[in-house]
């Protein structure tokens, strides 16, 4: 399935709800992880399964994970700035995989999964990047191609950009 970009539950990502930016990121309007999950849960046959669990489980989550990890590295607006650019020459190849681990534990706890992030705090994981809201974004519409690339239905998508955006405030420490 993987070679036909669609991939199931179980191998992939039906519905990592995204963190989408440009236009589909608003700094207003936040919610709450998990709280629009939350609100339709209870339907007449019961409780709905969490964000998690529609997005595809720990395994769907890493692959998405994986591939916007990997875009990062490259994308030529985040390289602008100078910590990035040094980070991605001189940290990626060691340090990569186990921020996509980190990455991985941290979107699956916000969807309400199994997991609890035990990585450093974002504030503490961020600082001397000095990222800006642009920046922030552009990350964020990496994850949403990523998203698309898996075609990740909307209303998990926007679950997950929601969810996403409140970590904005602990990782945005420059003005433009």
């Amino acid at each position: 399935m993987i070679g036909k970009r669609r991939l199931d539950r179980r191998d992939t990502l039906k519905g990592i709800a995204a963190v989408s930016a440009g236009a589909a990121l608003t700094a207003s309007g936040h919610v709450a992880p998990g709280a629009a999950a939350q609100e339709a849960a209870g339907t007449a046959g019961g409780v709905e399964p969490s964000l998690y669990d529609r997005l595809g489980g720990i395994f769907a989550i890493a692959a998405v994970v994986d591939r916007f990890s990997d875009a990062i590295i490259v994308n030529p607006k985040l390289n602008e700035n100078p910590a990035l650019k040094a980070w991605n020459e001189t940290e990626a190849a060691t340090r990569l995989p186990g921020l996509k681990f980190g990455r991985t534990q941290w979107v699956a706890a916000l969807a309400g999964g199994p997991y609890e992030y035990t990585g450093l705090p974002l504030e503490e994981a961020h600082k001397d990047l000095h990222l800006t809201a642009d920046e922030f974004a552009e990350v964020g519409a990496e994850i949403v191609r990523a998203l698309d690339y898996f075609q990740v239905p909307e209303r998990e998508r926007q679950e997950l950009v929601d969810a996403y955006m409140t970590a904005m405030p602990q990782v945005v420490t420059s003005e433009a």
